[in-house]
């Protein structure tokens, strides 16, 4: 641990070497939702960001750990974009529709991560060989999984979805529409403004939906 006489300078050194780093993995981010995290390499991104092989094993182990800190970027990222403003609106199928609203936006944004790249590395690993890269990404989709069902199971405890409505289903049916989507506006270059994703939501809303009777006793 420094001296305290001397704490100046250390700390302006692990401030700078953070903020290198945090640009450094932005600019991972952008390249990976370019050309994939399996061609992201220490090759690649110091030719992008213009910086030396060196430079970046001081701040990544391995080409392994540099995909899993961008990974991890990105679903920070996520995180304060989607899930927070969700999780704020009120319980049950309000928080649905932001979450959905809010994905939506997350797959049209021009910043980075442009479209989204936590589904698209879905894809990119599903049949990769196990490893810690593909652990990482798989570990986010469960937990991806998992609140949607979570945030349906707190709609059906107030009343507000059908009783036969299973959480583990809605929130399957819910990601095939965002991943539809995903499909349809980054590869296909169609339905640019959620159109057609936006009925599929409706129409998932309206097939598990409480009766008006059964709303008004959970009042």
């Amino acid at each position: 641990m420094p001296r305290v006489a001397a704490a100046g300078k250390p700390t302006a050194k692990i401030s700078k070497s953070q903020n290198t780093k945090a640009r450094v993995l932005h600019e991972a981010l952008a390249l990976a939702s370019r050309i994939g995290f399996q061609g992201l390499s220490f090759g690649t991104l110091a030719a992008h960001a213009r910086l030396s092989k060196s430079g970046l094993f001081a701040h990544f182990h391995s080409k392994e750990d540099l995909q899993i800190r961008t990974l991890e970027l990105a679903s920070a990222m996520f995180v304060e974009r989607v899930l927070k403003p969700a999780v704020a609106a009120p319980r049950g199928v309000p928080r649905i529709r932001r979450l959905f609203d809010g994905w939506m936006a997350w797959i049209r944004s021009d910043s980075v991560p442009s479209g989204d790249i936590l589904i698209s590395c879905a894809f990119e690993f599903d049949d990769a060989p196990p490893g810690p890269m593909r652990d990482a990404v798989v570990r986010g989709h469960h937990a991806l999984q998992s609140t949607i069902e979570r945030l349906a199971r707190q709609a059906l405890e107030a009343g507000q979805l059908a009783p036969r409505t299973d959480p583990a289903q809605f929130a399957f049916e819910f990601l095939g529409i965002v991943h539809a989507h995903h499909h349809l506006r980054r590869l296909l270059g169609t339905d640019p403004r959620a159109r057609r994703a936006r009925l599929a939501f409706e129409r998932l809303l309206r097939d598990h939906a409480a009766q008006p009777h059964r709303r008004r006793a959970a009042r």
